[in-house]
């Protein structure tokens, strides 16, 4: 028995498929194709075939050849063919028995712009002996589906904030020591300091314009020595020696218009007075006031250590005998039009904030540029810098965005920055190693995103999800959930619109479809892509 040779030229494409399927017969042979309206992901057209063979369908001696051709316009693509034989062809192909046989073929085409209306043919050659012969083409698949193509891979970032805040809050405060049992404000230099820059700091505020005091309070302590309740009452009369103090150095504030408070021993105050000490035991000391919470307890346990209590009542109680003087304070900084009047002669007496904040209040992009390079300039501002890779990835400048990337640190924002531009440049590995690195949520859509590119839907579905990306809407299409697709979709840009088209044909909301393709069509690309779009099929 001769050896039959079929030379076949082919191409090869990539591709791939949705669900639903399509039956054809075709001189005995029934043709099962998944989907039956193809589908691009990862810009390929994948295609699943079953042939069914019926008994005595193929005779011994034949072979059949299945080419599968998809056809768009005046070109086509030919996929590579799978050929069947007899059961005594002296070849290596799939055999068909006399009873049949179910066989599946999987084939793919690479995808170009013109697929997206198409035909996806199935042409067969029999060869018996010398003699072939062209059998009906089988036409297995009409249209291709492209939605996956809408997703938007300029990536997802933000700018920095600037920092300023208009109205800040203020709490200054300075203590005045007292002897150990005692409730009189010693006299002495350090208290006669803190009481004088605290007048001339009252001073300042009362003449300045830009604070305004919202708030004044005494706290009066003891140290942990002595039991709780003596050093209760002695905490109570450092309190009412504190307020004839601020009453002698407040020039007309009264203490009967502050809040005054008698903490008793100072236990907080201790333990960071401590952890602050060089005390070369003080872990042991801490271990004790993480064990007890009885007040008396602890100080028992700690006199115990007889050779840390020494150094404790030099270095650490003398600083808890106090009573502490607090003012609360708002101070306003410079309005919008102030700083925008001070910006043009006097830029450079600004601070950090207030210079990133004028790029905040100006629409125009050069006048933002110069703000922030006059920030990072200045301040070696980092924000300043990250800020103007952002202006330069809005205006798809990402070799300059990278140039100010290496002057902005690594935070989780830069860090994702960088993924941005590896994924525009396609480099999608790489821009899912910064991705990952960053965790911040921009990244995480962002890895939604490189899903969807990569045809992981579902994956990519539970990655967006609530995320409010542009890509969210879209992810709910390509993984059939059209209830969250519409709840999802929005029509801020023609791209949006075109997805909550798509969304609304999904769900048969005709009149939803109708205006979101309006604005869709405000774009002439989109408006002409919807003339071909299979996903409006059975609304034109």
């Amino acid at each position: 028995m001769k050896r039959y040779m079929i030379f076949v030229a082919l191409a090869t494409v990539l591709a791939s498929c949705a669900t639903p399927k399509m039956t054809n017969k075709a001189g005995g042979v029934q043709y099962t194709c998944e989907p039956e309206v193809l589908t691009v992901v990862n810009n390929k057209v994948d295609v699943s075939l079953q042939l069914d063979f019926p008994k005595g369908y193929l005779d011994k001696n034949s072979l059949m050849v299945f080419t599968p051709v998809l056809v768009y316009g005046d070109k086509q693509s030919t996929g590579k063919p799978f050929i069947y034989q007899g059961e005594t062809v002296m070849a290596n192909y799939k055999v068909v028995p006399e009873n049949g046989i179910s066989h599946r073929e999987s084939f793919s085409f690479d995808f170009v712009p013109a697929m997206e209306q198409c035909t996806l043919e199935l042409r067969m050659t029999l060869v018996e002996g010398n003699k072939r012969r062209e059998l009906k083409t089988v036409k297995l698949a009409n249209g291709c589906n492209v939605t996956y193509r809408m997703v938007q891979v300029s990536g997802e970032y933000e700018l920095k904030p600037d920092g300023y805040e208009r109205v800040t809050r203020h709490s200054t405060e300075t203590s005045i020591l007292f002897d150990v049992n005692s409730s009189t404000v010693k006299n002495n230099s350090r208290n006669r300091s803190a009481v004088n820059v605290y007048k001339s700091y009252l001073s300042d505020l009362n003449v300045n314009d830009r604070y305004k005091i919202t708030g004044t309070e005494i706290v009066a302590y003891a140290s942990p020595e002595g039991g709780e309740e003596y050093n209760a009452k002695l905490s109570d009369r450092r309190a009412n020696a504190a307020v004839k103090t601020w009453n002698d150095m407040s020039s007309g504030m009264k203490a009967d218009s502050m809040a005054v408070r008698s903490i008793g021993q100072d236990w907080e105050g201790f333990k960071e007075a401590l952890e602050n000490s060089d005390i070369e035991e003080k872990d042991l000391i801490l271990r004790v006031l993480s064990m007890y919470d009885d007040p008396a307890m602890r100080e028992s346990e700690i006199r115990n250590l007889s050779f840390i209590y020494d150094d404790l009542k030099k270095e650490v109680f003398p600083d808890l005998r106090r009573a502490t003087f607090v003012v609360n304070a708002e101070h306003t900084g410079y309005s919008d039009e102030e700083l925008i009047e001070l910006s043009e002669k006097y830029l450079s007496t600004l601070s950090e904030p207030e210079v990133l904040h004028l790029a905040t209040i100006t629409d125009d992009t050069k006048s933002k540029k110069y703000y922030y390079r006059f920030a990072g300039q200045r301040f070696l501002s980092e924000t300043g810098y990250y800020n103007l890779a952002m202006l330069s990835l809005d205006e798809n400048s990402n070799e300059i965005a990278l140039v100010y990337l290496d002057k902005a640190g690594e935070d989780a924002d830069v860090l994702n920055a960088r993924g941005v531009v590896e994924m525009r440049k396609g480099n999608y590995a790489e821009a899912r190693t910064w991705f990952l690195r960053s965790e911040s949520e921009s990244a995480r859509k962002n890895l939604g995103t490189l899903c969807i590119i990569e045809g992981k839907y579902d994956e990519a579905a539970k990655l967006l999800e609530g995320s409010g990306s542009a890509n969210e809407a879209l992810v709910y299409i390509l993984t059939g959930q059209t209830d969250k697709a519409v709840a999802s979709a929005r029509t801020d840009t023609p791209r949006d619109a075109y997805i909550a088209a798509i969304a609304y044909a999904r769900s048969g909301d005709a009149a939803k479809l109708e205006k979101a393709l309006e604005i869709a069509g405000t774009d002439p690309v989109l408006a002409e892509k919807a003339k071909k779009d299979v996903e409006f099929v059975e609304f034109r």
